[in-house]
């Protein structure tokens, strides 16, 4: 059932009987207050004629008949009777109703019954004692209350009236409020219904910050991270292509190289050398899955020690061989104490991968392929800053320098596809860790990686 359907149901099933209970109330407690309100005046009736009747001794029983007639709270068709201590009737009011009551009802009285009161059909009637001068005396009282019972209908059909307008009106208003409940739902589900792996586009998030604004926020958040490891699995190739073509191309020109060499000497040299090649291109694509398979599970938390100084020594040693006029300055700074501070949890072959890119990358883009790293500490963090002192980056190539195929002023000239840097971003956050850009006041360019220490 559709959410609008349930909420018309609700409120259609739930207002009528909460607002029935509620007026039946009302009705119940006006009747209740309408008999006790007639037997107070019945009871006054009685009380007050028995006082004319004992108070003044001369009063003529036809006038006081006819003072009983013309009274201003005078009961519609009443009857009055009044009996002394003996049980004999010492008034009978005047008009044609008659008072049958049981024989023991007087009994009653007398042995001691304050009060009684029953209905006879239409009629109300009343008996009780009463007390004057010391003398005990009996009154039955019969009347119907023809104008209280007229207000009461007058109540149940105002009620009635109530009852049908607000219901009108409470259907009204659910079937508004549930279309405006409903219609961010609605439109929330139309637009996920349209969304597919090229259509990732951001939801509509009302301007309401109840639980649907939540739910579409919530929901954009997840498709940002879905758009961002689709991204990467789509560019996935990318990566790859772009860090196994020459390792690739070099490997074909020594095979086809070899192939028209005789000498079984140089088999074996080449044999070597594709070995390593291939052992190379092995650890990278071990590198690449491994970051796709962190990536889906932010959770993991890495256990192995490894020794930044040690594995940066690693790198520049493979980087002499590629580039043997390349220069690297290595410093650790004096904060550090403890050969233990150089160490931080992490996997060493995907460091191993960030870390070369970035030397890589510092010899690529200076003048004079020399490369300054220096290693500190600072707040329970390593940090390794790598310095070149080639062309500095503008502002609008320092926000992209970290993006997909980001290629800027300086790469002019330069092979690549602008993804080296996004491995190494990648790595470094799944370790936690941080990489910045910045320019010093040498005018340099400076990589700081900063990697949590525990």
């Amino acid at each position: 059932m559709k959410i609008r359907n349930r909420i018309l149901l609700f409120l259609a099933g739930s207002f009528p009987v909460v607002l029935g209970i509620a007026l039946l109330a009302v009705y119940f407690s006006m009747a209740e207050y309408r008999e006790e309100e007639f037997l107070q005046r019945l009871k006054e009736k009685t009380t007050t004629t028995l006082r004319l009747l004992i108070d003044v001794q001369k009063i003529d029983h036809a006038l006081l008949r006819a003072l009983d007639e013309t009274t201003i709270n005078n009961l519609y068709d009443e009857k009055i009777l009044l009996f002394d201590a003996d049980g004999k009737i010492i008034y009978a009011s005047v008009d044609d109703t008659a008072v049958l009551f049981p024989l023991d009802l007087l009994q009653d009285l007398k042995e001691g019954t304050t009060e009684i009161f029953y209905r006879e059909g239409e009629y109300d009637v009343y008996a009780h004692v009463l007390e004057k001068n010391g003398e005990k005396y009996y009154a039955i009282g019969k009347a119907n209350d023809i104008y209280g019972k007229e207000k009461l209908r007058f109540l149940v059909w105002t009620l009635l009236g109530v009852f049908t307008v607000s219901v009108l009106l409470e259907a009204l208003i659910a079937l508004y409020l549930s279309r405006q409940i409903s219609q961010p739902i609605v439109r929330l589900t139309d637009e996920v219904n349209n969304k597919s792996i090229n259509n990732l586009t951001q939801v509509y998030v009302p301007a309401t910050r109840d639980e649907i604004a939540s739910l579409a926020n919530g929901f954009n958040n997840m498709l940002g991270r879905v758009e961002q490891s689709y991204s990467y699995q789509k560019n996935l190739i990318h990566h790859v292509s772009h860090e196994l073509k020459t390792p690739i191309a070099v490997l074909i020109s020594n095979i086809e190289r070899v192939l028209n060499e005789k000498d079984p000497q140089h088999w074996q040299e080449s044999l070597e050398f594709q070995k390593n090649g291939l052992m190379q291109m092995s650890t990278v694509v071990t590198t690449l899955l491994d970051i796709s398979k962190f990536e889906t599970d932010p959770t993991h938390v890495f256990t192995e020690s490894v020794r930044v100084d040690e594995l940066i020594f690693s790198c520049i040693e493979s980087l002499q061989a590629v580039y043997p006029t390349a220069r690297f300055e290595v410093a650790i700074n004096k904060n550090v104490n403890d050969a233990g501070e150089l160490s931080c949890p992490g996997n060493e072959r995907m460091l191993h991968i960030a870390f070369i890119n970035v030397l890589k990358n510092a010899i690529a883009y200076s003048d004079d392929e020399r490369v300054a790293i220096e290693i500190t500490t600072e707040k329970n963090k390593l940090c390794v800053w790598v310095d070149n002192n080639g062309p500095t980056l503008s502002d609008k190539d320092q926000a992209g320098l970290f993006s997909y195929f980001f290629r800027g002023n300086n790469t002019i000239k330069k092979v690549g596809i602008g993804l080296g840097l996004v491995m190494v971003s990648k790595i470094i956050l799944l370790h936690h860790g941080t990489i910045l850009y910045l320019i010093t006041e040498s005018n340099k360019n400076r990589f700081v990686i900063s990697l949590p220490q525990s």
